[in-house]
């Protein structure tokens, strides 16, 4: 398709003293090295071309030092709508002509230079062609990466630093091979490093480089720290938490803390949202894989639910409890697919801010996402329960009966069961409470006595935390 081409738009030229620079990314701008005069606007046009004229010649640059220049931007009405100093030999940028001469540049602290910097590096990636790139780009560059990776190094996940250790070590290679006499003058070489740089100076610029001495630094850090969803999700009302205090351990078996204290984890933030992308893809393939296990346990739990409730001349207490066993089965599987189909539909980073927002917003916060997210679980123990309880019943019909081998093979039904369930009510303290927290050396006396005494404590941390709450 042929379009409409305007033959008078074709007339203009560069005026006398311009050259027209193209970034590599295509976008055209203009500079006047005469008057030390750079502008986006397409000067080609006459009208556009008289406007800034008009500014241009109020400017007087013959006595700038060497390396300095402004960008000029004129709006519609004539009028300055953008004006910005440079100075490439110190790589600083700033409002006026007077605050990037040498003199004023000596004069700033380490903070305000840092942020004429990043107005610089800004400045540069933009207009990146009619300059050569500035010497100190490059050891720049490589001082920072290798501080990052330091940092990386040493912080491990708490670090916040702009690049993990794997970007650091991409973004090197490319640094070092930017000395190479083949990008001695690539503009697209400038792109890179001032692109670089300005992120360099962002991140700089909030953590307060070079306003604070050590101690003050981590006052300051402590105080201000970053933001982290953690430490500021909204906790239910104080009618709210008791109850949800006992139905998370009595009803919910104490499962909800553990899934708190997953989404608390994943939801932690530090500055770099790669990481916090990279923990979210976590949290999801955690709950994916426990769902998955859960279901598992559900279906082959509601296949010997069908055929206890398929025995004949069952008792009514058999009979409902396997019922109520199967309806909490098919609860789990329900609630475990649909769960898994909803996270995994939603990895996107967006996906995750809102996920967050929404259960920090909810009314009863991130303990009413933790039990929302046990209740697989949380069906399936009940599922359980209530089989055991239909092949107890079913069992205790046996002692009714006048045949004593009967009756005794019913009594040793029983009593099998309850060794075992009594072993795997110690089996599941052990595993949940004692095998965390045995001291080296301890005696078994020692053992019974801690974990008799271990609840009373927990009862006594419970309160305390409550009255902190409150």
């Amino acid at each position: 398709m042929t379009l409409p081409i305007d033959t008078e738009e074709l007339q203009f030229t560069v005026p006398d003293g311009w050259n027209l620079c193209v970034h590599p990314r295509g976008w055209i701008y203009f500079h006047n090295p005469f008057l030390k005069l750079l502008t986006d606007q397409d000067i080609r046009n006459p009208e556009k071309y008289n406007q800034l004229q008009v500014h241009a010649s109020d400017i007087d640059s013959s006595e700038w030092e060497e390396g300095m220049e402004i960008i000029l931007q004129v709006n519609r009405r004539g009028d300055v709508d953008f004006l910005l100093a440079i100075n490439h030999s110190n790589c600083v940028a700033a409002r006026t002509p007077e605050a990037v001469t040498d003199k004023a540049v000596k004069m700033l602290d380490a903070h305000d230079l840092n942020r004429c910097r990043r107005l610089y590096w800004n400045y540069l990636w933009s207009h990146p062609t009619h300059v050569p790139c500035p010497s100190r780009a490059i050891p720049d560059a490589a001082d920072a990466l290798t501080w990052y990776y330091t940092d990386n190094l040493l912080s491990g996940p708490r670090c916040n630093a702009p690049f993990s250790k794997q970007e650091c070590d991409e973004l090197m290679k490319l640094v070092q091979e930017m000395e190479l006499p083949c990008n001695a003058h690539s503009p697209a070489k400038t792109v890179f490093l001032a692109w670089l740089l300005r992120e360099v100076c962002s991140y700089r610029n909030s953590q307060d480089y070079g306003r604070f001495t050590r101690g003050e630094s981590l006052d300051h850090t402590g105080s201000q720290r970053i933001y982290d969803p953690s430490l500021h999700d909204r906790k239910p009302s104080t009618i709210f938490l008791p109850i949800l205090h006992i139905i998370s351990n009595v009803l919910f078996f104490g499962i909800p803390w553990t899934y708190l204290a997953h989404v608390r984890a994943s939801f932690e933030y530090h500055g770099r949202f790669v990481a916090l992308q990279a923990r979210w893809a976590k949290y999801i393939e955690r709950l994916v894989r426990e769902y998955s296990h859960f279901l598992l346990v559900s279906t082959v739990l509601l296949s010997a639910t069908v055929g206890m409730l398929a025995v004949p001349e069952i008792s009514a207490v058999s009979r409902i409890a396997a019922t109520i066993s199967a309806f909490l089965s098919l609860g789990s599987v329900i609630v475990g697919v649909f769960s898994m189909w909803r996270h995994q539909a939603n990895m996107q980073p967006t996906d995750a801010f809102t996920y967050m927002r929404n259960a920090h917003q909810h009314v009863l916060g991130l303990h009413g996402l933790a039990m929302l997210l046990s209740i697989p679980p949380v069906l399936l123990i009940w599922a359980v329960i209530t089989f055991a309880v239909s092949v107890v019943s079913y069992t205790t019909q046996g002692i009714d009966e006048g045949d004593v081998l009967a009756r005794s093979l019913t009594w040793i039904t029983l009593g099998i069961f309850f060794v075992i369930l009594g072993t795997v009510m110690t089996a599941l303290h052990s595993t949940f409470s004692l095998v965390w927290h045995i001291p080296l050396g301890s005696t078994l006396w020692s053992l019974l006595v801690t974990s008799w005494k271990r609840p009373v404590r927990s009862v006594g941390r419970w309160r305390v935390t409550r009255k902190s709450e409150v």
